[in-house]
């Protein structure tokens, strides 16, 4: 039976019919239950049977009230409960008006649809909309699904190229009915509606219970700085919470005028009432907006920018269907990925196919007249939130909805947690019952008792964790769209990294070419670029996806940008390249001049076929024009191709690959004997007829220099237990070399590959870098165990399709150290192996070709290339955004208040106009102009402000003639908006970043801006951080619940009352601590020791309930001493006010020691996190507070006790007190770090273990490193 929901996205689905409101679960029973219980209350005899005191009155109605709330707050809080309590199950989709929608873990929350039944059309539709998207129901298949648009199905290509747009009013209107606008539509609910949300959420409902439960305790400033504290904390959830959605709502683009070709003619409409199947012109806008939708171009060529999506700011050059076969399908993730434009990039420049400038685009194949705007025609294949772009926003805002705990290991520890609550209330009952004490006042104590255990900081907390670690990596220009992963990065077992462009860098050296001659000798020669055969240059000045912008900039892939230099040739408007070298002979009329090359028609890269051709018409000096096709690509590619393989071939790529070079084959065949070929015959060729029968050119090598800190990176992560390996599409001798240069090897390296020669028996083989070693191996067989463990191993795409379906490949992927020449589709495979096979995984690549291996793993990185200097660009300019947002926003306060209007703070004093009221302006511009490296008088003729001084605006408005006194006061105010605006400033920094388009990668949950490598690093790192944050919050929720359940209980029976002062200090310290323990930042040097994954290990567990009963023992026997002093009072009023006594004061000092010791001994620090010590709110805090007990115990500070109300203390009670907290504390610290060294497991995951030799090594690194860094510091000492 089909899923009901068909979408991997929806874990399960079902029909419901919503209930008459009087006959909803939380309505119709207590309309029974309020009147039977009055019936009973105001009949005398009812009420002397049944209820019998006042007590139990107001036990019965809260009895009944609390349980509608609980049913009523249920449908708020699990959809499954609103279902069963607001609805009925429906079995026809037909009959049903909702449905229950359950989506995939981390993919936002469940939710009840409405389901809408439109009847407009021929026959019946039914939908619903959840997170944004709309599924539609299909009756034959028996299931909803998203929206189908004509490209999911693949459709031939002739559905695109012969398209003439939507062509009659009818099907607009159905499409428009079907579709509904090209619109983000985000609201954002008010600051009202958004804390109504937040305030029946289950978390805050049960503190402001509590709080309710304390204020009938009679502690009311303890109640109420937690209610306080609790409202301003959702307060601030709620506020970013609207600023994000705020963002979101930005991101869609502004409606603008687009043509479009609609019932046989153009027509001008707004870009959000485009439509799937419309023929739109594409063209750069005056607006410079984004495309409007994603779509497939028909003709011309579009140079875009992509950044906005994949985060990659190098333009790329996107090629039109029009010269494909018409009778294939469309390939978006294949050949057809360069023809389709995506909403929100933005086109540069749109050319078209003719080369002259002059020559007006001809009608094409669909017989559509030209736009009136000239741009290229393009047809929509999806709108709205079903673009990449808006996939990518509905990420952003769904992924990022709750970050919550493990709920089963959260719920599990406050089981255990309850067990002791269970037992502690069962105490005070029993115990108050055979002491006659008052029944209601017992039942609040074991209500108090019970929920003490539940602990409402924890979602708070983790929240707050996770958004340090998330301010922290946007300090290194790491942004994420999934903060739930932050945790994963904590437990990664295994890093894989591509490596062009992630290892390596993006600016490749063309070092020369070898092997045109096929010699020897000529096999390690390399010939300067510029100095190759005219066959060999015209491949190179061909086979490339340059283009100039009409700027004059050029651009592309920086390999060939390098390669075009190199060669010395320039590109011109219309894919016209020339020598510099030749003498420029123009012909006459129009045509191509002597000496030069123009481009035709291009085969782009495909990652799938490893090579790229074009097709030119080549005019040399003293020759006939000619057709001519260059071909580039992988050498074991292009060896196929050729008419003749000289003899060296081999011998000669794998020489350079070896020393880790990059190699590209070229070929070339002339395609026309007797002069060019026709525009239209070279517009009909296909691929195959082209990369077919070629003769070889040499190959080009070019080096590809590691970035910086690709080996410090690398390096890090091998000596913290993690795994390293690296998954390319780059020739295996190539990998391997770099491979060795990062240390992700450091062994000799067997390759398995497909045999060298083509008619070997066997499948695969086993082969050393040199070739010296060649092993015969059959995939069906289990791999020799020897050679995995005294090998490092590289495996190939090739070989790794022979073993992709046999029960060993786990075992084979567990060894392998480096993948070669795998395709995209292979490096998922690989993720998702080690993943089935337990391993926490992080995939580290481009944001491009990686999108699945990205996806696939738990922490998928996307590098982009941003420099330092760009960033410090941007965030300056926001910076200065800002600061001038927040000092306009200080002037219309002052000038509703009618005072003057400080001047501009110093910071951006150089963008107000120079005056009296701007005292800052030069000294501002001598430091922009000392920044730009330029003279005021430069600055100031390039940067005149425009802007006047808010103080010169209200000068000349409202305050004609200020006084002295008035200009003090505006002094006053500018040296006050400096200072906080500065520490406003500081506090954002600290704030989780609100994401943007730009920031993050469509490909991944991490987007770097930056090309380093060591964001790998810093990203776990915070994952650990947050990790070690949450377990360790965990060990001390338990302890500080455990305490607490045992003073509510045997201490409370025992007269122990505390004043509501002393519970508001308390309250306080762990309101710092908390703040303090979550914010706590990373340590730079990645441990070997790794995090506790969990909670439920044996020294987690042993260390709370060790430390427990070391506290409980303290608080029994000072309890105890006390009553051999001060004798018990039998008759203890539990009622009573608080009344200062020797027992309260004692156990009110031991316990505070004891909540110090909690926080101080549970505290994680080195080597994850910064230790106590240089946590300085938190270190400074707990000492502060053990201050204050210390003082109290020994009445160092007599008028200290009499404010928190302690009575005074003999000599021998103040020792006895005194040495009781120290041992308390001691004992603590000995069960804590005895049995973290007994039973603390911080070993790696079998695939992470590092070999002994490898550790000795590092460890004399260490050591020599360490005696270079003290000589270093003796130095200077001495100089």
């Amino acid at each position: 039976m089909p899923a009901l929901v068909d979408s991997p996205q929806i874990a399960s689905a079902s029909l419901l019919n919503p209930l008459p409101p009087l006959l909803r679960l939380y309505n119709w029973p207590f309309l029974a239950a309020y009147p039977a219980f009055f019936s009973v209350y105001l009949r005398q005899a009812g009420y002397d049977e049944y209820i019998q005191s006042q007590e139990w009155t107001v036990l019965y109605f809260g009895a009944i009230l609390t349980v509608q709330a609980l049913v009523w707050l249920g449908c708020h809080w699990s959809v499954g409960w609103r279902a069963m309590a607001t609805g009925t199950k429906a079995t026809r989709v037909e009959d049903a008006k909702q449905i229950k929608i359950i989506p995939i873990a981390n993919a936002g929350s469940a939710d009840i649809c409405d389901l809408v039944h439109d009847k407009s059309g021929d026959k019946e539709e039914i939908s619903f909309l959840f997170q944004k998207r709309r599924f539609i129901y299909n009756s034959e298949t028996g299931s909803f699904s998203p929206l189908v648009y004509p490209l999911d199905s693949k459709p031939k290509l002739e559905h695109f190229q012969l398209s003439q747009g939507l062509r009659s009013a009818k099907e607009i209107d159905h499409l428009q009915h079907h579709y509904g606008d090209n619109t983000f539509d985000i609201p954002v609910p008010t600051f009202t509606e958004l804390f109504k949300e937040h305030a029946v959420a289950p978390f805050f409902v049960f503190q402001v219970f509590c709080v309710g439960l304390w204020c009938l305790d009679e502690y009311w400033y303890y109640s109420i700085f937690t209610l306080v504290m609790l409202v301003i904390f959702e307060s601030t959830v709620v506020w970013q919470r609207q600023r994000t959605l705020n963002e979101f709502r930005g991101m869609s683009i502004k409606p603008y005028s687009i043509w479009v070709y609609r019932i046989g003619k153009w027509i001008e409409i707004q870009s959000d009432k485009l439509l799937p199947g419309d023929l739109v012109s594409v063209s750069r806008t005056k607006e410079d907006s984004g495309v409007a939708c994603d779509m497939v171009m028909l003709n011309g060529t579009a140079i875009v920018n992509e950044a906005m999506l994949s985060g990659e700011s190098t333009p790329l050059l996107k090629e039109s269907i029009a010269l494909r076969p018409g009778n294939a399908p469309i390939e978006i993730e294949g050949l057809d990925k360069n023809s389709l434009l995506y909403g929100g990039t933005k086109v540069l420049q749109i050319t078209h196919n003719a080369a002259n400038p002059d020559e007006v685009a001809v009608a094409s194949k669909n017989g559509v007249p030209p736009p009136p705007d000239n741009g290229g025609l393009a047809v929509v294949t999806r709108t709205g939130f079903e673009t990449s772009q808006g996939s990518l926003v509905r990420t952003m805002i769904y992924s990022t909805e709750h970050v919550s705990a493990n709920n089963a290991e959260a719920l599990l520890f406050i089981l255990f947690l309850l067990m002791f609550a269970i037992a502690a209330s069962w105490y005070v009952w029993t115990q108050g019952v055979l002491m006659d004490r008052k029944r209601s006042k017992l039942l609040l104590d074991c209500v108090l008792i019970i929920t003490s255990v539940v602990p409402p900081e924890l979602p708070m907390e983790l929240s707050l964790a996770v958004n340090t670690s998330l301010a922290a990596l946007s300090k290194h220009a790491i942004f994420c769209t999934e903060p739930f992963r932050i945790p994963f990065a904590g437990r990664v077992d295994i890093c894989c990294f591509d490596k062009t462009g992630t290892l390596t860098g993006e600016d490749l050296v063309v070092e020369g070419i070898a092997g045109v001659n096929g010699s020897k000798a000529d096999m390690k020669t390399l010939k300067k670029v510029e100095d190759s055969e005219i066959h060999t240059t015209l491949v190179l000045a061909t086979a490339h996806a340059l283009v100039k912008l009409d700027e004059g900039e050029i651009v592309g892939d920086p390999m060939e940008k390098a390669t075009l230099q190199a060669l010395g040739w320039t590109l011109g408007a219309h894919d016209i390249l020339q020598s510099k070298r030749m003498a420029r002979v123009q012909g006459r009329g129009f045509g191509i001049p002597a000496g030069m090359v123009q481009i035709r028609r291009r085969f782009q890269f495909s990652s799938a076929l490893k090579r790229q051709s074009a097709v030119a018409t080549v005019a040399l000096p003293g020759e006939k024009k000619f057709t001519f096709a260059g071909v580039k690509g992988a050498p074991e590619t292009i060896r196929k191709m050729l008419t003749h393989v000289p003899e060296n071939y081999e011998e000669t790529f794998k020489y350079y690959t070896r020393k880790g070079s990059r190699v590209l084959a070229l070929a070339y065949k002339n395609m026309s004997e007797g002069g060019e070929m026709s525009l239209h015959k070279i517009n009909d060729l296909t691929r195959e007829e082209v990369e077919c029968d070629l003769t070889f050119a040499g190959f080009l090598v070019l080096s590809c220099p590691l970035k910086d800190d690709a080996k410090k990176a690398v390096r890090m992560l091998n000596e913290s237990s993690h795994r390293v390996v690296m998954i390319t599409g780059d020739n295996p001798l190539t990998a391997v070399h770099v491979a060795r240069e990062v240390e992700i090897v450091d062994r000799d390296v067997l390759i398995l590959d497909a045999p060298e020669e083509e008619d070997s028996k066997h499948e695969l083989v086993w082969r050393n870098v040199d070739e010296t070693i060649n092993l015969p191996v059959d995939p069906a067989e289990p791999i020799d165990p020897k050679i995995l463990m005294e090998n490092d191993i590289c495996i190939t795409g090739h070989a790794l399709s022979k073993f992709q379906d046999k029960a060993h490949v786990v075992e084979l992927l567990k060894h392998t150290w480096v993948y070669a020449r795998v395709s995209p589709v292979q490096k998922e495979f690989i993720l998702t192996v080690l993943k089935d096979a337990g391993y926490t995984t992080l995939m580290c690549g481009d944001g491009t070709n990686d999108v699945g291996a990205l996806k696939q793993a738990h922490v998928g990185v996307a590098l982009l290339n941003g420099s330092e200097e760009d960033l410090q660009k941007i965030a300056e300019h926001f910076r200065m955004t800002k600061m001038k947002e927040m000092y306009e926003k200080q002037v219309q306060i002052t000038t509703r208040f009618k005072q003057p209007a400080p001047p501009p703070p110093v910071h951006i004093a150089h963008l107000y106009a120079p005056g009296p009221g701007n005292p800052h302006f030069e000294k501002a511009v001598e430091r922009e102009a000392t920044k730009k490296g330029t003279s005021v008088e430069a600055y100031l003729s390039r940067n005149i402000p425009k802007e006047k001084t808010a103080s010169n605006i209200i000068a000349t408005a409202a305050v004609p003639n200020q006084s002295a006194q008035q200009q003090q006061i505006a002094n006053g105010s500018a040296a006050l908006a400096d200072n906080l605006m500065g520490s406003m400033m500081d506090l954002d920094e600290n704030e989780p970043p609100t994401i943007k388009l730009g920031d993050a990668s469509v490909a991944a949950p991490f987007t770097s801006k930056l090309a380093s490598v060591m964001a790998i690093p810093n990203i776990i790192r915070q994952g650990r951080c947050t990790l070690v944050a949450t377990i360790q919050m965990y060990k001390i929720l338990a302890l500080n619940c455990l305490i607490s359940a045992y003073s509510l209980s045997v201490l409370y029976l025992d007269g122990i009352k505390f004043g509501d002062g002393q519970v508001t200090i308390s309250g306080m310290l762990m309101s710092v601590c908390f703040l303090s323990l979550s914010r706590a930042r990373s340590v730079e040097k990645l441990s070997k020791e790794r995090p506790q994954p969990n909670i439920f290990n044996s020294y987690i567990i042993g260390s709370v309930l060790g430390q427990f009963a070391v506290h409980i023992v303290s608080l029994i026997y000072i309890s105890r001493y006390v009553a051999v002093l001060e004798p018990k009072n039998p008759d203890v009023d539990l009622e009573g006010e608080f009344s200062p006594s020797l027992l309260n004061s004692a156990i009110y000092l031991l316990q505070l020691i004891q909540q110090i010791s909690t926080f101080a001994i549970n505290y994680q620090g080195r080597p994850f996190r910064e230790s106590l010590k240089e946590n300085k709110g938190m270190y400074y805090g707990i000492l502060g507070v053990a201050g204050i007990a210390f003082c109290g115990s020994m009445e160092l500070v007599p008028e200290l006790n009499e404010k928190l109300r302690l009575v005074p203390f003999t000599d021998a009670f103040k020792f006895t007190l005194t040495m009781t907290m120290i041992l308390d504390y001691v004992a603590c610290y000995a069960i804590e770090y005895g049995l973290k060294s007994l039973f603390s497991d911080y070993r790696p995951k079998d695939i992470a273990v590092r070999r002994p030799d490898q550790d000795e090594r590092e460890r004399i690194r260490c050591e020599k490193e360490e005696e270079e860094r003290l000589s270093k510091i003796m130095e200077e000492e001495k100089a």
